[in-house]
């Protein structure tokens, strides 16, 4: 039976096992593709920053003879390799490492290396475990595990600058979701703000378009390998949701317009009249936008207090009964998106 003991090493004893050959990293154990340089850089810059890494798999054989053990990584194979590639000079950290960037080990000042060499690692060793004991150990990880959601695939699938940007953007806007409840930190565990960023990246990219994770999967891959318009979205993404934040923020307490849906064509109305989005899936219904759109904060506010009553209350004229049987069936598709980011337009500048 295979035994389980939990212990912590730290990095500079990893380099001493592989340097003396006793540290072997088994490659038929190897359960996912080979990291990129972002992600090693991503790591080593979490050690630098003394933040958790998950803990690492090692089958520790015994020699009784020799009276030796033999060390075998079988799970956490590729922040090995980043770890000790860094270590051994072989890596230099890309921008996913902030201010490190451009940095090796050796350009690291000693306060530094002593703080990558001294990061503890937290270790399950499997003694003397058999192949098969091995791999019982992970089926039963597995059973365990909360199968990953959409959002967590593309992070864990996608590692270009998209992804990073937006889990960027989404980090940096913690303080929004929680201070007006638009994502619970549930829903930020398991990367629903990764998905709500994603979201408003596309608005700001392609405009107002059909929803779903399908699509939102074939915007991560449209833009995984070339992200030359990164700088341009974050300008406006940020400047939509600062108008947000300061100007309808009473509104965005209320119970409605919080909600990741409403919250999300919000923005994207609000966004075409700071700077104008592509028609998207609206096509000819494509209403004017831009900075020259005369947009009235005191009209907008009045509009979305009686949006926000009717969704809640019933609507009381025909001029919202669009708006909230909208709001309450598929929110996804392009045919509710359609018509209550037009709505949301026109309560930009119009008195309803």
């Amino acid at each position: 039976m295979v035994r389980s003991v939990l212990e912590q090493y730290n990095v500079a004893q990893f380099i001493e096992w592989h340097e003396k050959k006793q540290l072997t990293l088994n490659p038929n154990f190897q359960r996912r593709s080979v990291w990129t340089l972002d992600g090693k850089s991503y790591l080593v810059d979490t050690i630098l920053r003394g933040l958790p890494v998950p803990k690492v798999y090692m089958r520790t054989t015994i020699n009784v003879s020799t009276q030796r053990a033999v060390r075998e990584i079988v799970d956490g194979q590729q922040r090995m390799r980043a770890i000790l590639d860094f270590a051994g000079g072989e890596l230099r950290l890309n921008k996913r490492a902030g201010e490190y960037a451009g940095h090796r080990y050796e350009d690291l000042d000693e306060e530094l290396q002593e703080r990558f060499l001294s990061y503890p690692i937290s270790v399950e060793q499997l003694i003397n475990a058999t192949d098969d004991d091995v791999l019982e150990v992970f089926a039963r990880l597995n059973s365990y595990t909360v199968p990953l959601n959409a959002a967590e695939v593309r992070h864990a699938k996608y590692q270009g600058d998209f992804k990073w940007k937006v889990r960027e953007v989404a980090t940096r806007l913690g303080e929004l979701w929680r201070r007006y409840g638009i994502l619970s930190t549930r829903d930020r565990l398991r990367m629903l703000d990764d998905e709500m960023t994603a979201e408003m990246f596309s608005v700001i990219l392609e405009g107002v378009r059909d929803g779903g994770q399908a699509n939102i999967n074939k915007l991560y891959l449209r833009y995984d390998k070339d992200f030359p318009q990164a700088e341009d979205v974050l300008r406006k993404v940020y400047g939509t949701v600062k108008f947000l934040d300061t100007k309808l923020a009473e509104a965005l307490q209320g119970d409605v317009f919080p909600r990741p849906p409403q919250f999300l064509m919000l923005f994207a109305s609000v966004a075409h009249a700071l700077y104008g989005i592509p028609p998207g899936d609206l096509r000819d219904a494509h209403p004017p936008g831009g900075p020259n759109f005369p947009m009235d904060v005191h009209v907008l506010r009045a509009n979305l207090a009686l949006l926000t009553e009717a969704v809640l209350e019933g609507p009381d004229t025909e001029h919202y009964r669009d708006f909230v049987v909208a709001s309450l069936r598929s929110t996804q598709r392009i045919a509710s998106r359609r018509v209550r980011f037009l709505l949301l337009w026109q309560a930009l500048a119009e008195p309803f």
